[in-house]
């Protein structure tokens, strides 16, 4: 009896263990080597970077394809899936060959042997962009002008060299517009070493460009003098958003909007024009507009494009006899983004005020008039928060 007890105990345990028995998945990779390496390599030389293609083997093993290479004594790498077939290197810091590594690799991460692909990188964007810059004498400091054909992330900065010989940054600038022109101001118009370089999103730095600079002389117009003209052409305000509101300095945006400032009649007719004193007759440097900050910032009845004029002796009949076009000017939205979408570089500009330079050649005035063209919604009024203009009294 007590030997038949342990033979179904026996039993009953080998069937146990057979119940419990589950097969696991099988080993994603089976097969411990390595893919077959990729076959019919191209390089496409790309400025500061380098395209390749190439022909995927047909090897279940491939998870993806990955491609290292030494810039600048730091190793970079580049994936791509088995579903493309091609990878960009990015980051060169100079023109000319340099090796790439180009391996296959399997689920469990085995590496094929290396195929090395000579590329060769064309000028990088930073150094086209340096080879471009002009630095010259503005009003109260420094102005930079650049190309960047290939509208690449760059970030120019400006330094200012100090009494003791040091160098203290003036001013940075970020930007992937194709050209542009940006200053550094605040400066006494004596004489002043400035410089310029440029860095990529990858540390490459360019050379220094430096010059002794004299800022051409300039002060912010004293808003407290500026008065309204109302000619009879004018566009009148609306909602008590009155005119004399965009000098008096209170910068406006959706929380403080008991301060408003020069609003439009809805539904008027393009182009819509207003005219105003500067107080005295002036040499005008530059020009900076503040628009509705908060979620209307580039959008809405903010101004998009417009003309600035000027006059010393303004036809008391609205019309345009004595009146000379100034500039022309574009609010420019940094990102790019959709209208309703903004990046903190937009938020950033819309605080600072949008700034646009008058050519040199700008005669004195002492009335200006500005003509609104277009508003970033195409809505039929404008509104506007603050103005302030640079220059020199004369």
């Amino acid at each position: 009896m007590k030997s038949f007890k342990y033979l179904l105990m026996t039993c009953m345990a080998c069937l146990t263990l057979a119940a419990c028995k589950v097969d696991g998945p099988a080993p994603l990779d089976t097969d411990k080597g390595a893919p077959e390496p990729v076959t019919n390599i191209k390089v496409e030389n790309l400025h500061g970077a380098a395209k390749i293609t190439y022909r995927l083997p047909n090897d279940k093993k491939l998870l993806y394809v990955k491609a290292e290479c030494m810039i600048n004594g730091r190793m970079v790498e580049a994936k791509s899936s088995p579903y493309n077939n091609e990878l960009l290197i990015e980051g060169f810091g100079t023109a000319g060959e340099a090796e790439v590594n180009l391996y296959s690799v399997s689920v469990s991460e085995k590496r094929s042997e290396p195929l090395v692909v000579k590329v060769n990188p064309l000028t990088p964007p930073y150094e086209d962009a340096f080879k471009s810059l002009e630095l010259r004498e503005t009003f109260g400091g420094a102005n930079v002008s650049f190309d960047n054909p290939t509208e690449a992330n760059l970030v120019i900065n400006i330094l200012a060299q100090q009494p003791n010989g040091d160098w203290k940054p003036a001013e940075t600038y970020y930007t992937q517009k194709a050209n542009g022109v940006f200053s550094a101001r605040g400066f006494e118009p004596t004489p002043t070493k400035f410089a310029v370089y440029i860095k990529d999103r990858w540390n490459n730095y360019s050379d220094t460009l430096i010059k002794e600079l004299v800022p051409i002389f300039e002060k912010q117009l004293d808003r407290t003098k500026f008065r309204e003209l109302n000619l009879p052409t004018d566009q009148q305000a609306a909602f008590g958003w009155v005119m004399p509101n965009i000098w008096d300095g209170v910068i406006v945006n959706n929380s403080n909007i008991d301060k408003p400032g020069f609003h439009t009649s809805p539904n008027g007719i393009w182009p819509q024009w207003f005219s105003f004193s500067l107080g005295v007759k002036s040499k005008l440097s530059r020009f900076k507009y503040w628009q509705r900050g908060a979620w209307v910032s580039f959008t809405d009845r903010n101004i998009k494009q417009f003309e600035v004029w000027g006059s010393n002796d303004p036809a008391p009949d609205g019309s345009w006899d004595s009146w000379t076009k100034l500039m022309d000017g574009t609010s420019v939205k940094p990102s790019g983004l959709p209208i309703g979408t903004n990046s903190p570089e937009d938020i950033a500009l819309v605080g600072a005020g949008e700034e646009f330079i008058f050519p040199e050649n700008t005669p004195d005035v002492k009335y200006i008039r500005i003509k609104v063209l277009q508003t970033w919604s195409g809505a039929k009024s404008f509104y506007i928060m603050q103005v302030g203009f640079w220059g020199a009294e004369q």
